[in-house]
């Protein structure tokens, strides 16, 4: 009785091999006749080829494995339907190069090695997941922390994968070094610290710069802007504006035209910090608060004040001498009051 010919062995591949394993195989490459002149190389080929074309079928591999190769080639009637087979031949009447150009579309051993070599590693790499979508917060700092500076510490939930494949929720602590004078918008990206998925990898978490609301101040771009509220009376007669800045100073703002609601003043390199250094502009707009109420007499000298002639006549001169006397006066008079209020007299 005939031994059965080994396909597996002629392949180099044990009998538990799988169909990648069988498509690894590469012996016909190896024993091609463009690659290898020995008196036995062409034997070999056909042989080899035959197994290639035995075990990267599945029908045929299964017949082989459970009947053996002479019940393979000499077939099987049909018992119970589905059960026969015709009997397999391999035919290698023409040629080699023929039978090599059927198993791997090519004649070509060099290219055959090629597309064999891209189809296992399309097969055996591990799939590419896409990158999961960018997660986006706000960073809400003071504008004094903008100002000079500071470290800030921030958490945020993510989703993960688990070893296991299931999903799950972690808390992660992240650390932003915000740079003295880094304008409003400016985006901190954390790589690889987003939401993972089955089928994404992490994507990126931005923190976007944001200014917190301000007692004070607005901040655009970097000046800053504040709205001075003055008392009619400092409009009319002037001021020393005190406005008390980012970095602890208080600064004298000298106010010496009369001033309208809407009028603007400008104090250079009184602003916020440039990352790229220097200062902006701080802009102060003015806003007039009047009385709510005046007495008679309050009535009567903002009268006399108004309609005060420019030339006075020695009756005139003597009355406006008397009232400045009472109104300096600093027992009775009511410039205490006025510099309760910060104003200096004149």
């Amino acid at each position: 009785m005939a031994v059965d010919f080994d396909y597996y062995q002629a392949l180099g591949l044990t009998r538990n091999a799988t169909d990648v394993d069988v498509k690894k195989a590469k012996l016909a490459l190896v024993y091609h006749p463009d690659r290898n002149a020995s008196d036995t190389a062409k034997q070999d080929f056909l042989q080899i080829c035959e197994a290639y074309d035995i075990l990267s079928n599945p029908q045929r591999k299964g017949i082989l494995d459970l009947h053996g190769e002479q019940a393979l080639k000499a077939g099987m009637a049909e018992t119970q339907p589905g059960t026969g087979w015709t009997g397999y031949s391999f035919d290698p009447s023409s040629g080699p190069e023929q039978v090599f150009s059927n198993f791997f579309g090519t004649s070509n051993p060099y290219e055959a090695l090629n597309g064999l070599a891209s189809s296992f590693e399309s097969m055996a790499a591990t799939p590419k997941l896409e990158l999961g979508k960018q997660s986006t917060h706000s960073l809400l700092l003071s504008l004094e922390d903008m100002y000079h500076g500071c470290v800030k510490k921030v958490t945020h939930e993510r989703q993960v994968v688990k070893a296991d494949g299931t999903s799950a929720t972690e808390q992660r602590e992240l650390s932003i070094d915000v740079r003295p004078g880094l304008p409003e918008g400016t985006q901190f990206v954390f790589d690889k610290e987003g939401d993972a998925g089955p089928k994404n990898k992490a994507g990126p978490v931005t923190y976007v710069l944001k200014a917190q609301q301000h007692p004070r101040f607005t901040c655009k771009g970097s000046d800053l802007l504040y709205t001075a509220q003055i008392p009619l009376y400092q409009a009319l007669c002037g001021t020393a504006l005190p406005v008390d800045t980012l970095d602890g100073r208080t600064l004298s703002v000298p106010v010496t035209d009369i001033v309208r609601t809407g009028d603007k003043a400008l104090v250079p390199q009184e602003g916020m910090r440039k990352a790229s250094g220097g200062k902006g502009d701080l802009h102060i707009t003015f806003e007039v608060v009047y009385p709510v109420s005046l007495t008679e007499h309050q009535r009567t000298m903002l009268k006399a004040a108004f309609f005060l002639p420019s030339k006075l006549d020695a009756k005139q001169n003597k009355a406006l001498r008397s009232f400045e006397t009472a109104f300096r006066d600093e027992t009775h008079g009511w410039i205490t009051a006025f510099r309760k209020d910060g104003q200096q007299a004149t």
